[in-house]
């Protein structure tokens, strides 16, 4: 499946949507979004990453420099990481600064 973004809003709060396999050659669309999520000046940064496949190193980047230029006292939240997404942002130190919640597949969920 390929990329796709959007950017929204709930209360105090800027949500990011991401879907499908974000590549390299996705990056400044990811970016773009970034830019403009933190120039709202959000509460909280939720990243809904539900649909998210795969993310490319250069992804995890982007949103480690989200999280470093969003003002402090920010909250981001990465929300429905699968384990592969998890384990990125564990290795980039990221999972320090921002909270993970991870998705679980159960046997009757599979079925």
């Amino acid at each position: 499946m390929s990329f796709t973004a959007s950017l929204g809003s709930a209360g105090s709060s800027a949500v990011l949507h991401l879907a499908g396999r974000l590549t390299d050659a996705d990056v400044r669309t990811l970016r773009t979004l970034v830019d403009q999520a933190v120039g709202t000046a959000p509460r909280r940064l939720l990243v809904d990453a539900h649909d998210l496949e795969s993310l490319a190193p250069a992804g995890v980047r982007c949103l480690a420099f989200a999280q470093q230029h969003l003002a402090p006292g920010t909250e981001m939240v990465i929300e429905g990481a699968s384990p592969d997404l998890h384990e990125a942002l564990a290795r980039a130190g990221l999972t320090r600064s921002m909270t993970v919640v991870t998705t679980t597949t159960t046997a009757s969920a599979a079925a």
